[in-house]
């Protein structure tokens, strides 16, 4: 679901967008999309390794590329392009961030790409746990125009100035049992990926910017649209990315 929400100067209402020639909006927009969505999966391994535990793979850093949406299931481009940065300032996340660069978005004409600080927080379970959760958050963010649109240079400058902010919280579940269609000692590993997402875009107007139709109503599916299809993308290719590493140690 997602809430757009218009801030403008002794008044707060949720924006309806009604079908007109043109509108002129000024102050702050408020874009909020959320979104859930589960995967599970399974592979045979021989005994219960933990070593090849989802757990294992998701709380050490075998697991930060896909986490921040660098892979993907069919070996083409990501969700983001990410690099490392100097995060020694910051408390959170062991002093490790990444700039991480999203795929562009279409945006009434404009092509942005958000650019996230993320940090990766990861709740230590205790060993017998079969359960826990990862959260990638924004710490900051930017945004960049890559090309122009039908609505001028005014609204491409506010769009470099909007803020995102947002995490996604992923948690997981796993458990194995002996297979009956294997042979004795051959377990079942199967297991529960879940992503929950909420991000907020928020968004300057100048005065007397002249608006198209519907530009709140678009502007909410659009932030819905992407946050409900990169949630999904994220999960496969977390459980894709799992499976080949588990895969991997038991060679």
């Amino acid at each position: 679901s997602t809430l757009s929400t218009i801030y403008l100067p002794g008044s707060l209402f949720k924006s309806k967008s009604r079908s007109r020639s043109t509108t002129s909006l000024f102050g702050k927009i408020n874009f909020i999309g959320v979104a859930s969505a589960k995967v599970t999966g399974e592979r045979d391994g021989a005994g219960n390794k933990s070593s090849t535990s989802l757990k294992e793979f998701l709380l050490t850093s075998a697991s930060d590329s896909v986490l921040l949406g660098m892979k993907n299931s069919g070996n083409q481009v990501g969700i983001s392009q990410c690099e490392k940065i100097d995060g020694s300032d910051c408390f959170q996340n062991n002093g490790e961030l990444w700039e991480c660069r999203q795929a562009s978005i279409e945006w009434f004409g404009l092509t942005l790409v958000p650019v996230f600080v993320n940090g990766i927080e990861r709740s230590i379970p205790s060993s017998s746990s079969n359960e826990g959760n990862v959260v990638i958050s924004i710490i900051d963010a930017k945004t960049e125009v890559r090309s122009g649109g039908r609505l001028g240079s005014t609204l491409s400058s506010a769009m470099k100035r909007s803020v995102f902010e947002g995490r996604n919280v992923v948690r997981w579940e796993e458990h194995s049992t002996n297979s009956k269609d294997h042979d004795e000692g051959t377990f079942k590993h199967k297991y529960t990926l879940e992503g929950n997402i909420k991000l907020n875009l928020t968004i300057n107007l100048p005065p007397f910017l002249p608006l198209p139709p519907g530009f709140n109503t678009i502007g909410s599916k659009i932030v819905e649209r992407t946050c409900r299809d990169r949630l999904r993308q994220n999960l496969d290719d977390i459980s894709a990315a799992y499976l080949q590493w588990a895969n991997s140690k038991d060679k």
